[in-house]
């Protein structure tokens, strides 16, 4: 006797989902056939450290504080069925930007770390970038001290860790340095160290170019997640004078690419992170 079956074997879909803080019903997704998990935990980013910023009066000085790191990378797959249900999930916050101050260095505040992700607790992390330094002094003399933040990293919840930050040099001497490339090893991705703060005057005059944010994740052979590290910025101000290079760039983050087809940047430095899981049934 032979038997034939109709029609044939389905399987669900692979879907994405851009986690929230909260908890993930496993339960939910094993009902509708999926098996399997991959996901992606990037820190949030580090604030900018405050700075020292007349508004065009007095002594027209605008000193920049060092700009934050970015959040690390972490990426973990496994079965759903081997996750607590519900499963905790933990969305890394920006860093807060530091307060500036119109006249007073002593009264700038550096800026806050960046938040770690995690997708239950430990099974995937990624801590967040440290916040910028303060501009240390009001003059277009002294070196500001305004070092960038260093990056996050992953399989780690304590900010920092990653790509050094940007050191602010001397304007005599214009020896500052750009924030550090975070690498990418066995799925562990370092945040970009954030730029060093410079010094410019509301004339026009600038005595104190700023430096570049370094990239996140970043392996130069496969850029599939690797985060933009910011170059410094022009600014331009009343009467379109424009002043280059004395805003820092921004510590990278990374991307989800692999799991969300997306070129979005999370975690770079000011932003927040992101937990992005891919399920898949087999």
């Amino acid at each position: 006797m032979r038997f034939e079956l109709a029609g044939s074997i389905t399987h669900a879909p692979p879907k994405a989902i851009n986690l929230e803080t909260g908890n993930f019903i496993v339960s939910d997704y094993l009902d509708l056939g999926y098996t399997n998990f991959d996901v992606i935990c990037i820190g949030g980013g580090g604030g900018r450290g405050g700075g020292v910023d007349t508004a065009n009066t007095g002594t027209l000085i605008r000193t920049y504080g060092g700009e934050g790191g970015g959040g690390g990378f972490q990426r973990v797959r496994g079965l759903l069925s081997a996750l607590p249900d519900p499963c905790p999930i933990v969305v890394g916050a920006a860093g807060a930007p530091g307060t500036e101050h119109p006249s007073n260095p002593a009264s700038t505040t550096d800026g806050g770390n960046g938040g770690f992700s995690s997708f239950n607790a430990d099974t995937c992390r990624a801590s967040g970038g440290q916040g910028g330094k303060r501009a240390q002094t009001a003059t277009t003399t002294g070196a500001p001290l305004a070092n960038g933040g260093d990056g996050g990293i992953g399989n780690t919840i304590a900010p920092g860790g990653g790509g050094a930050g940007g050191v602010c040099g001397d304007p005599d001497t214009d020896d500052s340095t750009a924030g550090e490339d975070g690498p990418i090893i066995d799925n562990i991705g370092h945040g970009g160290g954030g730029g060093a703060g410079g010094i410019f005057k509301y004339d026009g005059t600038s005595y104190l170019e700023a430096t570049a944010g370094g990239r996140g994740s970043y392996n130069p052979d496969d850029i599939l997640v690797a985060g933009i590290g910011e170059d410094p910025q022009d600014i331009t101000f009343p009467g379109d004078v424009v002043v280059e290079a004395v805003k820092p760039g921004r510590g990278g983050g990374a991307n989800a690419s692999p799991l969300n087809g997306l070129p979005y940047e999370y975690g770079r430095a000011g932003f927040p992170g992101a937990v992005i899981i891919l399920l898949t049934a087999e």
